[in-house]
């Protein structure tokens, strides 16, 4: 019987143990999206304890996004939305960045995937202690976890407007996202316009796809934000980002590469008079419109449609074929204020034929503010020393990094990591100086008939 009562103490010691170690329950909430300049990533996870926590070690948590183990390296009280709330009974986990972060496979069909994984736990060995009570385990997952996310297209109001296609019977929807800062709204000043337009892979049904897919929401950041000027004196501009619901080089007859025209160019005219009639604070000599590949292409063929109604266009990596334009199409361009940005080693689309045959013509025919950067290659900021595709030359836009052009000449171009060029183009710092400082001294007169609806 004495040779019982240690194994009896050690079963009680046990038993009392496992009593005061239990599972906490936690409840997924949202999830928040950071976009960088080649992919996204979920970067935190909002959840509901059943208890509140006061101070929880980051330390001792772990999380993983869609298969991928992620580090913890913040804990906060916030409300359900992440914000932070010293009295909230929710905790948002800040993780680092990992590297394989992409959020690609969530997008299906023109609109997020919400089928993402995130779980929350304990890592092994360590204990969660509340009070009196101990923690072994986490009960946290979801399978749904882009159900609903937080990301800088909140910034932006949302909306749709309906035109009628080009080339073909009936109508077509687009979507589209404004950022409209309160500072400008409420200054009753006229303020510039900077319009983008998505590339080949951005297009559906979901305009955040637009601003999150290619870090389209650089744009409303301050450093970007700060190269322009109101008529007032202040900083920023508004920035529209519209969205097709498939891509803008569709045709009535197919795909094509300026062959035809674009099924959207009719009601992307529309959504863009609508916008402006509905916003009589933008300058109206002073919208700037600009895209990547799709949206490259599909900026060329608004120029060219629609001559003298930008103040200026960045097209980038655009795919405009420089033999669907014909010689008076690029005299108007050669009146136009333009500056492409392109990588020569982008393999799909090809700068020999296609904006640097583009450039080289309009430069003969006169052109005094048309300029190209031609970057050797992209070089990533977000992992320093990266070499992304060459098609990615909009990283360099949206990296603030367009400083320079190539000389405005026929003569062969000679690529540069160095800001694209060797040329200050009108002794501007950067790309968007420049923009912010083309004003359309004869703009086009408004529509008075509208061929849209907007909701």
């Amino acid at each position: 019987m004495n040779n019982l009562k240690p194994i009896l103490a050690a079963l009680a010691l046990t038993v009392a143990a496992a009593a005061g170690a239990q599972t906490l329950k936690m409840e997924p909430q949202v999830v928040g999206v950071t976009t960088y300049e080649a992919s996204t990533a979920v970067n935190l996870v909002v959840v509901k304890p059943e208890i509140k926590l006061v101070n929880p070690d980051p330390s001792v948590f772990t999380v993983n996004t869609n298969g991928t183990d992620r580090n913890v390296l913040t804990i906060y009280p916030s409300d359900s939305r992440g914000a932070f709330d010293p009295d909230g009974q929710y905790l948002a986990l800040g993780l680092e960045k990992a590297a394989a972060r992409g959020l690609g496979p969530a997008i299906r069909n023109g609109v997020w995937r919400d089928d993402y994984t995130v779980k929350v736990g304990l890592k092994k060995g360590k204990v969660l202690k509340v009070g009196k009570q101990k923690y072994t385990a986490i009960d946290c997952e979801t399978d749904k976890g882009l159900k609903d996310f937080l990301s800088e297209a909140d910034y932006f109001n949302k909306g749709t407007f309906t035109g009628r296609n080009t080339g073909k019977s009936g109508d077509v929807t687009l979507t589209y996202a404004a950022y409209e800062p309160w500072s400008l709204k409420g200054d009753g000043k006229a303020n510039p316009l900077v319009i983008w337009l998505h590339g080949g892979g951005e297009g559906g049904l979901d305009v955040s796809i637009t601003l999150l897919g290619n870090e389209v929401v650089s744009l409303i950041r301050p450093q970007i934000q700060s190269h322009f000027t109101t008529e007032g004196g202040a900083g920023g501009a508004y920035v529209l980002s519209i969205q097709c619901p498939t891509m803008w080089m569709g045709t009535s007859k197919g795909f094509g590469h300026g062959e035809y025209p674009s099924l959207y160019a009719d009601v992307l005219k529309s959504c863009i008079d609508d916008y402006v009639e509905r916003h009589p604070d933008v300058d109206r000599n002073r919208i700037y419109l600009g895209g990547c590949s799709n949206g490259g292409y599909m900026t060329m063929h608004m120029l060219i449609r629609n001559p003298r109604y930008f103040a200026a266009a960045y097209p980038t990596c655009e795919a405009y074929a420089d033999a669907n334009i014909s010689d008076n199409e690029i005299k108007a361009l050669a009146e136009e204020n333009i500056w492409i940005v392109q990588s020569y080693d982008d393999t799909t689309v090809d700068p020999k034929t296609h904006c640097i045959p583009t450039f080289q013509r309009m430069v003969k025919a006169g052109a005094k503010n048309v300029w190209m950067s031609m970057f050797e290659n992209v070089q990533g900021i977000d992992n320093p020393g990266q070499r992304l595709m060459g098609h990615f030359s909009w990283c360099y836009l949206f990296n603030d990094a367009v400083t320079k052009s190539q000389e405005q000449s026929t003569e062969d171009v000679k690529p540069s990591n160095d800001g694209g060029g060797s040329v200050a183009p009108q002794g501007h710092a950067n790309i968007f100086e420049w923009m912010n400082a083309q004003v359309l001294t004869d703009p086009e007169v408004p529509q008075q008939q509208r061929n849209g609806q907007r909701r």
